[in-house]
């Protein structure tokens, strides 16, 4: 059952004629009318008359001026590759990109682990010259 803030809660959200309003809550509200036809038809009236002041109201549309900043402002397209010595220059940097990533790749590779098996050989040359390895090093 619909009670008279919830119908007035519609009629200025929807407007003055009860058929514009969502069909779900159409039959509450004609049956509100029915119950309390007063109260309805005032708030209803309010709503008409703000329908006519809008409908009243003249459409405002973006000058020519304003319409010519909008679409200067907007990004420009970027011009495609036309020939194919631009398609293939395009190609060949993404090309040596790559191969200089995979380039990097290697050399980090190869240093890192040289760096660290000269370090553990370096650590076990200095463990067997101080004889810090007597008796775990030997065969007998």
């Amino acid at each position: 059952m619909m009670n008279l803030d919830r119908f007035q809660t519609l009629a200025d959200a929807f407007g003055g004629s009860i058929t514009r309003w969502p069909v779900d809550v159409q039959d509450a509200a004609f049956a509100f009318m029915a119950a309390s036809p007063d109260a309805a038809a005032q708030a209803l009236a309010r709503a008409r008359d703000l329908d006519e002041d809008l409908d009243a109201a003249g459409r405002l549309s973006p000058g020519v001026a304003l319409r010519q900043r909008i679409i200067d402002a907007a990004p420009k397209a970027r011009r495609p590759l036309r020939t194919p010595f631009q398609r293939w220059l395009a190609s060949a940097g993404v090309g040596a990109g790559l191969a200089a990533a995979t380039a990097a790749g290697l050399i980090a590779g190869v240093n890192l682990s040289a760096a660290s098996a000269g370090g553990d050989a370096a650590l076990l040359l200095a463990a067997y010259s101080t004889d810090l390895l007597d008796g775990e090093g030997d065969a007998s």
